[in-house]
């Protein structure tokens, strides 16, 4: 009877710690980087990226105590490709350096910023940019997602100095003078970026405390619009 107690004590404590894993799992799987086919786009009308709106929303997130941390990171240059009023390819630009944290504030809000600028996580001074380049647009079948999603978008995400491709489902609408791209809820696994900081994917972290753990998901959302050139 005792040892069936502790069993059930050491059953409550681990059902705990899942229940307090607020982070989802990725849904984007990492690849080897793909090689860009221009003959795609040779004949492709280009619509410039509108800079002044465009951003990447993210969110991060702790394992165990159930905190996470959201903001948004801008697009500063980029162009997507438009051929019989269909995406097929594009690139943009994204400035490491606009990390902005959303959820806090003063003082909290300037620590947490300059930590994801450093050598920690996205080392902005080395890496002042990332690069989003697509290799594949391809129609999807519609779904009941909130968004309507269109396309499955495949492409180069170069972060940190290291490119994998990725592919994600979109919502794409094109028209004579514009483009837009929305993608909600594209979760990557940032160790594979080499985003480091109290990851238990690298062996310096793989004593730390559960409680300071900090989950391999990255949860972006993508909001882009273009205008033709």
């Amino acid at each position: 009877m005792k040892i069936a107690k502790q069993l059930l004590s050491l059953s409550l404590v681990a059902s705990m710690f899942v229940a307090c894993n607020n982070a989802p799992e990725t849904n984007v799987e990492a690849e080897e980087a793909q090689a860009v086919d221009e003959t795609k786009t040779a004949e492709a009308a280009s619509y410039a990226a509108l800079t002044d709106g465009d951003e990447i929303s993210w969110r991060g997130f702790e394992t165990l105590s159930g905190d996470d941390h959201t903001g948004v990171i801008q697009v500063s240059d980029g162009e997507l490709k438009v051929e019989n009023g269909a995406l097929v390819g594009g690139k943009i630009v994204i400035d490491m350096t606009s990390i902005n944290d959303q959820d806090l504030e003063g003082e909290y809000k300037a620590k947490l910023e300059g930590h994801l600028k450093s050598a920690d996580f996205f080392a902005v001074d080395s890496f002042p940019t990332a690069t989003f380049e697509i290799t594949n647009v391809a129609p999807i079948e519609a779904t009941n997602d909130s968004m309507d999603v269109n396309q499955n978008i495949t492409g180069n995400l170069t972060l940190r100095g290291i490119t994998k491709s990725i592919t994600f489902a979109a919502k794409v609408s094109v028209d004579d003078n514009n483009v837009s791209l929305m993608a909600n809820d594209v979760r990557i696994d940032r160790s594979q970026w080499n985003v480091r900081f109290r990851s238990t994917s690298f062996a310096e972290f793989a004593e730390i405390a559960k409680e300071k753990v900090i989950d391999n998901t990255l949860e972006l959302q993508i909001n882009m619009q273009a205008a033709k050139s």
